[in-house]
């Protein structure tokens, strides 16, 4: 594979993760001063956005009264420093002054590159720049309505989505962070942005597009992140652009987590390049809206009783719905809770099955589990209930099974979705009596079937209105911490048990740990993670009004 073809195969991919996370609500980004050379330029101005150095230049000549001529008068040590002796020698707001009349705001337009940037469902938009572009193009978005937040006191009751001005904004929100004194100071008299960014940091995927790796606003908000996140912690972060970057740079960038996209191969052209990185997201996110048209087939499986079949044909009929709803549960984007549309219509198409349910004695066993299997977890994701007079079926099936089947998950399943019956029908022999044999080989059972298995055991113990059995379950109960969801489920009996404090701090846990993955994971194929998330702050939401209201704190 050519170094091009490879190049373009790595953009693809992570332009994928990034529609995925866009699309799922999980992506936010990042707006450097490089960006706004994308404006459109006013006919009646000479401005120009400048570069650091064309900034340090001025500086410069502030300072010594003439332009730096040669590279011995441009080793100067950082712009920033320059900034500081500016303020130092002639005061803040002459430095301000040299802002406002050397960066132009007001001379340039937002460009179309801004207005579709803009159209994409970023979480928030974070900028450094003191420009007024990113707000003029928010005012003509109709997708989304974007909260200008320049202040940082404005942050407690804002609401997403956001623009967010770093450093201050033109023409009078200050101060404008330029000096090295004030990068210095900034995480502590500016806490809530800082705040406001890891935690963004934390719940989303994070682009950077118009930084430079040198860039010093750049340079100090990646070593802010590492200070407080630790390596270990901190997110993938995509720093988008034309980069001209070393090996080395590029290896000192991937140590600290920062994947360069370089979007050279698609134009050398700053505007255009960039106009086609957009476009092509909002393309893949076409493709992601598409997961949501989920279940697109559907195949009615009329069963005519007016004939009689023999144990093959009837196989073969089995055998064709099975692989029918296998295929559309593979398709599943494995949302928590199907929307109520996409169970209307997952229902309709699921009837035509019904009658099969009771022919189930004319297959083998084997195929009777995978048709249950596959009907069960239709009614399941429905929020349907197995039926009161299928229950014999499933315990046909049942019947049928050896010890060496007692293993099987779908079976397990089956048997997990047939105690929640028989307790919310008051079976309490059966309850018992089934969950006796799935305890004989709880030791063998996947750490999410076994979660599932004493939840079961913890309502049932509810269900008796026995809260000291209710405490036994909790105790055995001995969750993976990976398995965030089903804690979090634990969590809510807990809460149910009146411990209010410690089900807010394990949902609190729970609800860290999903984020991460969330952020950490590779391409994201599904919804779960994110389900997952959106469940446990309503959970959460829920347990605090609660605790609060216990604590006699009745207004929040």
């Amino acid at each position: 594979m050519s170094r091009k073809m490879e190049m373009e195969n790595n953009i693809d991919t992570y332009l994928t993760e990034i529609a995925e996370r866009l699309w799922s609500g999980h992506a936010s980004v990042m707006i450097g001063a490089g960006f706004s050379r994308n404006a459109a330029k006013n006919e009646n101005t000479s401005k120009k956005f400048l570069s650091w150095n064309d900034l340090g230049d001025i500086f410069y000549e502030k300072l010594h009264g003439k332009k730096p001529l040669d590279e011995k008068d441009k080793k100067y040590l950082n712009v920033l420093k320059l900034a500081d002796e500016v303020e130092s020698q002639f005061g803040r707001p002459t430095l301000d002054k040299i802002l406002k009349n050397n960066l132009p705001d007001k001379e340039y337009n937002p460009s179309e590159l801004h207005r579709k940037l803009l159209q994409l469902p970023w979480m928030d938009i974070f900028t450094t720049n003191y420009d007024t572009l990113l707000e003029r193009t928010a005012e003509k978005i109709l997708q989304q309505r974007y909260e200008i937040i320049t202040n940082k006191e404005d942050l407690v009751w804002s609401t997403k989505p956001r623009i967010i001005k770093l450093h201050g904004s033109f023409p009078s929100k200050r101060p404008f962070i330029i000096t090295e004194e004030d990068f210095r100071k900034y995480p502590l008299e500016f806490a809530p942005f800082v705040n406001t960014v890891q935690q963004s940091l934390l719940e989303n995927t994070f682009c950077l597009i118009g930084f430079s790796g040198t860039d010093p606003n750049f340079l100090k908000w990646i070593g802010w992140i590492r200070d407080n996140l630790g390596k270990e912690n901190s997110p993938k972060i995509f720093l988008i652009g034309i980069l001209s970057l070393s090996l080395g740079e590029k290896k000192l960038l991937e140590n600290r987590n920062i994947i360069p996209i370089d979007l050279s191969h698609f134009s050398e052209e700053p505007y255009t390049a960039l106009m086609k990185f957009v476009k092509k997201l909002s393309e893949l996110l076409v493709g992601e809206r598409n997961k949501l048209n989920w279940p697109e087939k559907n195949i009615y499986h009329n069963l005519d009783f007016s004939k009689e079949f023999n144990k093959e044909e009837w196989e073969s009929k089995y055998q064709n719905i099975i692989n029918n709803w296998q295929e559309i549960r593979m398709e599943y984007p494995n949302w928590l809770i199907l929307p109520n549309d996409k169970r209307t219509i997952l229902s309709h198409y699921t009837e035509s099955g019904y009658p099969f349910i009771y022919h189930i004695e004319k297959v083998d066993k084997d195929l009777a589990i995978k048709f249950l299997y596959e009907l069960n977890w239709r009614l399941e994701k429905c929020l349907i209930p197995i039926f009161n007079e299928w229950i014999e079926k499933y315990e046909y099936v049942i019947s049928q099974c050896d010890s060496e089947t007692d293993k099987d998950f779908k079976l397990i399943e089956l048997q997990l979705a047939m105690l929640r019956l028989y307790r919310e029908e008051a079976m309490y022999e059966k309850w018992v009596s089934l969950a006796g044999k799935i305890n004989t080989i709880k030791n063998k059972l996947t750490s999410e079937l076994l979660a599932r298995y004493y939840y079961e055991r913890c309502l049932y113990a509810i269900f008796q209105l026995d809260m000291n059995l209710v405490r036994k379950e909790l105790n055995e109960w001995k969750l993976d911490k990976i398995l965030s969801y089903w804690e979090a489920k634990k969590a809510g009996i807990i809460a149910e048990l009146g411990d209010l404090k410690n089900a807010i701090e394990i949902l609190e846990f729970s609800l860290k740990e999903i984020r991460i993955r969330l952020n950490l994971s590779s391409i994201n194929n599904d919804y779960l993670l994110a389900s997952q998330e959106a469940y446990l702050l309503q959970l959460l939401k829920y347990a605090k009004k609660s605790y609060n209201y216990v604590q006699g704190n009745f207004l929040i």
